[in-house]
């Protein structure tokens, strides 16, 4: 990823942060979750405050964003999203069922941006940062939606993702491109501990429109519980999708 500069990239986590938690925070919550220096937070969320992005409760010392904060980005949602209000529904269902995380998947250059996260209500899980962003190669999300390209672009980005020196290593594409092709049979992605150990994820493509940016749809969660659940995962999906109307 090219070098973002970090007070820039801080304050576009806290954006994230509050878009995801939904309730109001205090500055070490806010540190807390996102890793941040609790004085560096202090003072993003005091000139967020400033700018009129937050606002501020002097008795239970929590932040929480206003309107101009809730608008930013709206008209983009609209012109993206108008016609996909199934989705998050469609979401929401996914995770009462399922227990397990939920993700809607875009790609972005050589990364897949996770933009919708539905954490696990389950006993035991694992927590997927909001705003997270991977390389499109390794989670299931990534390579099904790698697998909606053909192999000749395909191609092209894994020399581009080659030449970048990952530190996983080179991707073989040869041996890439095959398993783009069974995902392409069995219109499904599985991927085992591609970021995090003892996970998995299993992704499928969502319906979007011709002429719409592919999506693709995951759940995730402890390697264990969705090796064991992997047939009812599936099922579930598929169904879930067949009867999505965009």
């Amino acid at each position: 990823m090219e070098k973002v500069v970090k007070s820039a990239g801080r304050v576009l986590e806290i954006f994230e942060f509050f878009a995801h938690r939904h309730a109001p925070a205090t500055v070490s919550e806010v540190a807390a979750a996102l890793e941040f220096p609790l004085s560096s937070t202090s003072v993003l969320l005091k000139s967020l405050l400033s700018l009129g992005y937050l606002e501020h409760n002097p008795r239970s010392r929590e932040y929480q964003p206003t309107i101009r904060f809730a608008v930013l980005g709206t008209w983009i949602f609209d012109r993206l999203f108008s016609d996909e209000a199934p989705i998050p529904r469609l979401m929401d269902e996914l995770q009462a069922e399922t227990e397990e995380t939920i993700v809607l998947a875009m790609q972005h250059g050589l990364h897949v941006d996770y933009i919708r996260i539905l954490q696990s209500i389950a006993p035991v899980r694992f927590h997927i940062k909001p705003g997270s962003r991977r390389p499109i190669w390794r989670p299931a999300a990534g390579k099904v939606l790698l697998a909606q390209q053909g192999d000749a672009e395909v191609s092209a980005i894994l020399r581009r993702v080659n030449a970048s020196r990952p530190e996983s290593g080179p991707v073989p594409i040869r041996a890439f491109l095959a398993e783009l092709a069974r995902i392409r049979q069995q219109g499904y992605a599985m991927s085992e501990a591609s970021i995090v150990p003892d996970t998995a994820m299993i992704a499928m493509a969502l319906p979007v429109p011709g002429g719409h940016r592919p999506l693709a749809l995951a759940v995730s969660g402890p390697l264990a519980r969705m090796r064991r659940n992997r047939r009812g995962i599936l099922r579930l999906l598929a169904t879930k999708l067949e009867g999505l109307r965009l």
